[in-house]
């Protein structure tokens, strides 16, 4: 466990930025960088790793337009009454996605020696679709990452596939579900194998928001083992909403988007036309922090038809998974609840029982008051996170 000072470097109890490039840089990460959060409660090291993906993926008979047009006539067809879309352009047989890729991941400790020397828990942080891994780690009293290490967690946070600072393969045919789940799986298995810096965790806890709670939920079905527990946030048993999201994002092809970080990216990469649609899918109007909501307008990111396109195939009950399950919900999630998570019945209690059937008696939901989709950068996103540490506190995590 983490606490064994054989897998904790006497140097990083006494100066953890001093220790994170000699601990890390031979260990899994490379360029390793050390920084606080952005909360400032932690220390963090960032970088990149290298994972070799197998996995199977969809054959997909589209091919990305630059033509704007086309792509929103894509999300017409897609999401019309009786659409047959997804099945026109899905081939008999599937296809193999297979390379190495860099992955860009955040890993954040407790600041405090004394409290980091008694982790041994680290919670791998999923983040949702057009987001990245900042939205663990908004700003101060929006860090989730803060909170949790306050608790004595270490948290590893990443850009999935295709997004932010990792790499940007092939958006249709390589930027699948089951190619997230494979990236999702390998981190949990260097975490687990001690093989990002050498430190050895006694748990793993799987958190996920949104997409990124579809992918955790898709690696307690394929890989029970993986985690010890799972937290799940912005996510129902209902995509009855996610046509009015996708219509409300006015998804674009990124590089037609002014940011320069777009501008490389190929035809099938898409994000958002503007933040009335973010505000829209992911904001209540007044309760979120308007500083975090303009922080994610500006620091948007893409996500591909071919996410889209195979995310429903990867979910299914989570049968085997037997470790204790939290799901947690804005009030107001317009993306999976239509704006009100307790109609006709709490949302994240069916949830629960859908896909978790066989979760242990410690399993807790949780409804979080006023917020919308982006739980985290609401104002009751604190009482969110106080919520969620509370749940792995009384599982003994």
């Amino acid at each position: 466990m983490m606490n064994n000072s054989t897998f904790l470097p006497l140097a990083f109890l006494v100066n953890p930025f001093a220790s994170f490039t000699s601990a890390f840089g031979p260990n899994g990460i490379s360029n390793p960088v050390s920084s606080p959060s952005s909360g400032g409660g932690s220390t963090c090291i960032s970088g990149d790793v290298t994972l070799s993906i197998n996995t199977t993926g969809t054959n997909l008979l589209y091919e990305a337009s630059q033509d704007q047009t086309a792509v929103t006539e894509s999300f017409v067809e897609l999401f019309q009454v009786g659409s047959t879309f997804a099945a026109d352009v899905t081939a008999k047989e599937p296809s193999a996605i297979s390379g190495d890729y860099g992955i860009f991941v955040k890993l954040c400790l407790p600041s405090d020696p004394e409290v980091l020397a008694k982790v041994k828990t680290v919670q791998l942080l999923t983040h949702g679709a057009t987001l990245d891994h900042t939205y663990w780690d908004i700003a101060p009293g929006y860090s989730y990452v803060d909170v949790a290490s306050a608790a004595g967690y270490a948290t590893l946070s990443y850009d999935q596939l295709g997004v932010g600072k990792s790499d940007h393969p092939d958006p249709i045919q390589t930027v699948q579900a089951t190619a997230q789940v494979a990236v999702t799986h390998a981190l949990a298995g260097l975490l687990r194998n001690s093989e990002l810096g050498g430190y050895r965790f006694e748990k793993v806890v799987g958190v996920g928001h949104s997409a990124g709670s579809t992918l955790t939920q898709g690696i307690t079905t394929q890989y029970p083992q993986d985690f010890d527990a799972v937290i799940l946030s912005g996510t129902s048993a209902s995509a009855d909403s996610v046509a009015l999201t996708m219509a409300a994002f006015n998804l674009i092809n990124a590089n037609t988007d002014p940011a320069p970080q777009f501008q490389h990216l190929p035809a099938g990469y898409l994000t958002q036309q503007s933040a009335v649609g973010i505000q829209f899918a992911f904001y209540r109007h007044p309760n979120f922090d308007e500083d975090a909501f303009h922080q994610q307008v500006a620091h948007k990111q893409t996500n591909t038809l071919g996410v889209l396109l195979t995310l429903g195939g990867i979910v299914a009950p989570s049968t085997e998974f037997t470790g204790p399950v939290d799901i947690v919900n804005g009030e107001n999630d317009l993306v999976f609840c239509g704006g009100n998570c307790l109609h006709p019945t709490d949302q994240s209690s069916t949830a629960l029982s859908i896909f978790y059937p066989a979760a242990s008696k410690g399993s807790q939901t949780y409804i979080a008051a006023g917020a919308g989709h982006s739980i985290a950068a609401h104002k009751s996103g604190p009482d969110s996170f106080k919520h969620m540490i509370q749940f792995l506190q009384d599982n003994s995590l």
